[in-house]
């Protein structure tokens, strides 16, 4: 290292007093991207206020999305009935009628699938 003197006197390093690393050129040469830069940023660094998606998957933990989202399932239904009947109320009644023996089948088709599956006993 090439040293000089100051105005002051004092002995000053030509490298700004920064040590010599042949590791860190090394790593800075080898070609290979760092670990570091291959990840991307964190979800916090992303967005710092949650998105819809994110309120939603936290609604679904809930207790109360299974009623919620079985009126919003029938109101759906009910208005895709009333759409396809072009108000003409023997028809609603005929398709909504239809919906329900589906539903009523799939319901006792669970029911009994359900009756197969061995529950663990405390029997040893």
């Amino acid at each position: 290292m090439a040293q000089s003197r100051n105005s002051s006197g004092k002995k000053r390093s030509s490298s700004g007093g920064r040590k010599n690393s042949s590791s860190s050129s090394a790593r800075k040469t080898s070609g290979r991207a760092s670990p570091r830069s291959s990840r991307s940023p964190s979800r916090s660094a992303v967005s710092a206020s949650p998105s819809l998606a994110d309120w939603f998957h936290a609604f679904t933990k809930t207790r109360a999305f299974i009623p919620v989202a079985s009126v919003a399932v029938i109101t759906v239904l009910v208005l895709i009935d009333l759409l396809l009947s072009w108000n003409n109320y023997d028809r609603f009644f005929k398709i909504l009628g239809f919906e329900l023996l589906i539903v009523g089948i799939i319901w006792v088709i669970g029911l009994v699938l359900s009756f197969g599956e061995t529950t663990p006993s405390s029997e040893d």
